[in-house]
């Protein structure tokens, strides 16, 4: 089952999709030749009993429930697994009625580590190992778990650069910004200095009022 692309952001891409490892597809596939088995037998046992075809019916029935519930159920629930590493986070999704998912940013990994046994080094599997905001995440049975570890640091490496090149892009808008305004308020206080020079001195004084004429009095 492939990995549905709508879970995805506009501006990420897959850079490694896989399931758990093929390992845990041995026990369902054992349970089923067990089943198949003692179904087999059983049926061989009771072929000559007047009553052995309801006899098979039950034993079919049986065998039936028993491989759903120990190959088909975990060989679902293995295929609907999912680990996903993209160019901006970690997503693992699992189950197959009720989905249970998991997000990890790649920018908020601090370390990425492995684990792995003498038998997982030989069926090339083994545990992803993340510290991310002081918490320790595992994930076992893992794939090609060291290729996973390389793509994660890639992109840990990428999202890094990333990061810094935004910061030094803010730090040089936020300089252009201040510079800008440095020359828009120096030449403000030059056309204010102009316009001083160019009004009169006296500007801003009310010009005295002329003197009225006091007719004289006359003496009567």
């Amino acid at each position: 089952m492939a990995f549905p692309d709508d879970a995805l952001d506009d501006d990420e891409r897959v850079v490694l999709h896989g399931h758990p490892h093929w390992r845990l597809c041995l026990r369902p596939a054992a349970a089923l030749l067990l089943v198949s088995a003692l179904a087999g037998f059983a049926g061989a046992v009771v072929r000559l009993q007047p009553w052995a075809p309801y006899a098979w019916a039950l034993l079919g029935a049986l065998a039936a429930l028993a491989v759903t519930r120990w190959t088909v159920v975990p060989i679902a629930r293995w295929r609907c697994s999912h680990l996903v590493v993209t160019n901006l986070r970690l997503l693992v999704r699992e189950g197959v009625v009720t989905r249970d998912g998991l997000d990890v940013p790649v920018e908020r990994i601090d370390a990425v580590r492995v684990r792995m046994g003498p038998a997982g080094r030989l069926a090339g599997y083994g545990s992803l190992l993340l510290d991310v905001a002081g918490e320790r995440l595992r994930f076992d049975d893992v794939p090609r778990v060291e290729r996973v570890q390389a793509r994660l640091h890639r992109e840990i490496g990428r999202a890094d650069t990333a990061r810094r090149a935004a910061a030094q892009e803010t730090q040089r808008t936020s300089a252009r910004g201040h510079a800008d305004a440095v020359v828009r308020e120096r030449m403000s206080r030059e056309r204010m200095g102009r316009r001083d020079q160019q009004d009169p001195q006296g500007r801003g004084t009310a010009d005295p009022s002329p003197e009225r004429a006091v007719p004289e009095r006359t003496a009567s």
